[in-house]
């Protein structure tokens, strides 16, 4: 117990170091590297290889216990966002057969009703599904919300159509739709109607 305080000491000293060498922010997988050379230039994409190199060789002696455990001090802005994301699209439609019409689709400049409301980020706290756990408890909230805007401005309108597609970001920003939807709400001119008849 003597030399307790010197050895804890310089395990935390061990620790902390061996954390600031991991989390050094070093590009460590291909992607990473060419991205360097493109924004650094080779001379100074390679002397940051190099370092990459040291530090890989470093780390080695510990590397089985970090896999092992799964400490890692590599963070990233937005490390936990998924891949595979949601795009909303709203149509209407008059009563009967008549077709949909497409009234809102996000980032879609040609369809952008209530844009600026629906992107707010307490409204879209209210709709934007979890990747998770799915659907959020506002979302047919919001679909009523929207379709009673979609009724008032157009006397024809009869339903209302709120739904999601799977998209997949892709590695350096856009996407891609795959057509899959989900999350699909239909409220009616009636159904809303009904909701404000006074109970008797």
């Amino acid at each position: 117990m003597r030399h307790w305080r010197e050895l804890r000491a310089g395990l935390i000293a061990l620790a902390i170091g061996l954390g600031l060498l991991d989390g050094c922010p070093l590009p460590r997988n291909g992607t990473e590297r060419k991205i360097a050379d493109q924004r650094l230039g080779r001379t100074v994409a390679g002397a940051v290889a190099e370092l990459e190199g040291v530090r890989t060789w470093l780390l080695r002696p510990v590397q089985p216990a970090a896999d092992l455990f799964g400490l890692r001090q590599r963070w990233k802005l937005f490390a936990g966002a998924a891949r595979d994301r949601y795009r909303m699209t709203i149509e209407v439609r008059a009563a009967g057969a008549a077709p949909w019409q497409l009234v809102y689709r996000s980032h879609d400049a040609a369809h952008d009703f209530r844009d600026a409301q629906i992107t707010y980020r307490r409204v879209r706290g209210a709709w934007n599904p979890n990747t998770t756990y799915g659907a959020r408890g506002g979302y047919p909230i919001f679909a009523g919300w929207i379709a009673d805007r979609l009724f008032a401005r157009d006397p024809r309108a009869y339903e209302v159509r709120v739904q999601m597609e799977r998209i997949t970001i892709g590695p350096h920003g856009g996407y891609h739709g795959t057509g899959a939807p989900a999350y699909t709400l239909l409220v009616t001119r009636d159904q809303r109607a009904a909701l404000r008849r006074p109970k008797p």
